[in-house]
């Protein structure tokens, strides 16, 4: 164990001080600023978690506008000019 001069307290073997958090962080592996918090050995279970529900969320995004983005917004061709007649 070393000591933490930043948080007075005995630091276990693999922690690490966040500078952004100013905490001790036993497994420290970065901070997340999407989580707002540092992700370390009690937390990595959340954070995949997080990782997880947001891209699940992304690909049901896509796939939803693939499948029924036409019958919303329309067939996606370009609204022509009644004015023009386009046989200049």
């Amino acid at each position: 164990w070393r000591y933490c001069d930043l948080c007075s307290v005995y630091q276990p073997p693999d922690a690490v001080h966040c500078p952004e958090c100013n905490v001790c962080v036993e497994g420290y592996d970065h901070h997340c600023p999407w989580m707002g918090t540092c992700i370390g050995k009690k937390n990595f279970t959340s954070f995949m978690v997080f990782n997880l529900t947001w891209l699940f969320y992304l690909l049901y995004a896509i796939i939803w506008v693939t499948l029924f983005g036409n019958s919303f917004y329309g067939t996606g061709a370009m609204i022509e000019d009644s004015g023009s007649s386009g046989d200049e």
